[in-house]
């Protein structure tokens, strides 16, 4: 719109159009009523709360100053399309699988709360007996029935309980480690890592912000403390006089690609095409990867639901045979 002549407060006030929800709605508002009373954009979004995220605002304020916000936009509206792609991508490696599940267990519970308990009825008014197994399984869905409340209640706790264990720094750097040693897991992780470092760079650097500043700005949309923590090390180390290839080494995350090129372009003076060219480089790898896992999940999670269908289809199947037995 800005490209098009159209002015800033105009712009605002057709992207308040736009939207329905009311959160997203009354930011913009609030942003295009103070634009309008002659105030900048990042000061604008500053105000508003948990809506704008501190990178855009950072950014935005480097357009504002140098007079080039069509250009960082245009940037910044390329680096979230790629985050969002890249999550986008995520969820569908985890869509089917759960869908899967959702399916099976909504089999299951059919099939133990409706057909196994007439099988069981019939074998007792024949005076058969009921087949461990078969007992087994209605007793955990009987369980299941009677106390669901109960589990529901116990299970959400956990989970809460579990999310806060999670956010303590100690816990934080055992669950780092352990993704850093398993083995395929490791390398979608720290391409994920690099990626984020790579986008990041790129658009701030060609914003103008130099080197030092742009990592340090980057250490915080790291969505791990570990790894905010490197960085952050990683930016006292260049103020104290230390090369780029040789800070980010620091990071621990010996990717040769990465670490190499990084090395080039810092010897070649180019290091805004460099994280331009990782940045492009690393988006395809993670695609691929996310494919290839999607791939191997899907079987995986068939085989082993197919199991736990299975168990349950011998648990209905079992009184059949015993009437036969009996019958006989």
């Amino acid at each position: 719109m800005l490209n098009t002549g159209i002015p800033l407060f105009k712009a605002f006030e057709i992207l308040e159009t736009q939207y329905n929800k009311s959160r997203l709605k009354v930011a913009l508002k609030t942003v295009k009523e103070d634009v309008i009373k002659g105030n900048s954009i990042h000061e604008s979004m500053k105000k508003v709360k948990n809506i704008f995220p501190q990178f855009m605002i950072e950014t935005v304020k480097i357009g504002e100053e140098a007079g080039r916000l069509e250009e960082i936009l245009k940037r910044l509206s390329s680096y979230y399309e790629k985050q969002y792609n890249i999550m986008a991508a995520v969820k569908n490696a985890l869509t089917y699988p759960l869908l899967i599940l959702i399916t099976s267990i909504i089999v299951m519970i059919y099939l133990m709360t409706k057909i196994i308990p007439q099988f069981v009825d019939i074998i007792l008014s024949a005076g058969g007996e009921v087949p461990i197994l078969t007992k087994a399984v209605i007793y955990s869905c009987e369980f299941l029935r009677h106390h669901y409340m109960k589990i529901c209640i116990v299970s959400i706790l956990a989970a809460i309980l579990l999310y806060k264990f999670s956010k303590n720094d100690k816990v934080e750097k055992v669950s780092e480690s352990i993704k850093m040693k398993i083995p395929y897991l490791r390398k979608i992780y720290i391409n994920l890592i690099i990626f984020k470092i790579c986008s990041s760079m790129s658009i701030l650097m060609k914003s103008g912000i130099n080197i030092v500043k742009a990592l340090r700005i980057t250490g915080g949309l790291l969505e791990s403390k570990v790894m905010t923590e490197r960085v952050e090390q990683c930016v006292r180390c260049m103020e104290q006089g230390e090369g780029i290839y040789s800070a980010l080494n620091r990071l621990q995350i010996n990717d040769s690609i990465f670490l190499s090129l990084i090395k080039t372009g810092e010897a070649a003076g180019e290091m805004e095409e460099i994280f331009s060219s990782l940045e492009e480089l690393f988006e395809n790898d993670i695609n691929r990867c996310f494919k290839r896992l999607t791939k191997v999940i899907e079987p995986v999670v068939i085989i082993f639901l197919s199991l736990f269908v299975g168990i349950f289809v011998i648990a209905a199947l079992m009184p059949i045979f015993s009437i036969m037995d009996t019958t006989l």
